[in-house]
């Protein structure tokens, strides 16, 4: 078995730093190949309480849910999770790779809109400029999406901001330690 060269982990960055630089909501995304998952993390401004995780949970979930039935799926993995910080929340979303989609990206981003307002940490200085191309967006978001779904990745893949740059981090997966970062 062969080993991600070099041009195919450079070419898995770009799409994750061009994912990420599209949805300014998203905190980070984690591919996790072990389990055949992916992980959307959002940040919001604020403590969330058990009732607001819970009707927070309960929304994504029902959405997410009913999105995936009407395409005439069900979610293989649906978890929602938090990290809580003294003024800041950290909202994961686990959904198995095989069935996530680029609709289902640009769902969970307007439910994080519209449930957090401005309370939702967006990064403005990476946002995406307006781009007169919807069709080459969406394809962007799916060229992305498929290289963090590919069946061959061998190793854990975390894209994340920090200081207004977007950092991918490939994590070997029987060392659990962070390799060299790109931006």
């Amino acid at each position: 078995m062969h080993s991600p060269s070099a041009f195919e982990s450079a070419d898995t960055v770009n799409r994750v730093v061009a994912l990420l630089s599209r949805f300014p909501e998203l905190h980070s995304v984690r591919s996790n190949p072990a389990d055949a998952t992916l992980s959307l993390s959002f940040a919001v401004r604020e403590r969330l309480d058990r009732r607001a995780t819970r009707a927070l949970t309960e929304r994504v979930s029902d959405h997410v849910r009913a999105f995936l039935d009407l395409r005439g799926e069900a979610p293989g993995k649906l978890a929602v999770t938090y990290d809580h910080d003294t003024a800041v929340t950290f909202v994961h979303v686990t959904r198995d790779a095989g069935s996530f989609a680029r609709e289902e990206l640009e769902l969970l981003v307007a439910i994080f809109a519209d449930a957090c307002g401005d309370r939702l940490v967006r990064d403005g200085a990476n946002a995406a400029p307006g781009d007169d191309d919807p069709a080459a967006r969406d394809e962007q978001v799916e060229v992305a999406l498929d290289a963090l779904r590919d069946p061959t990745q061998r190793q854990r893949l975390v894209g994340f901001r920090e200081e207004q740059r977007v950092l991918v981090y490939f994590v070997h997966a029987r060392k659990r330690a962070k390799a060299r970062a790109r931006s």
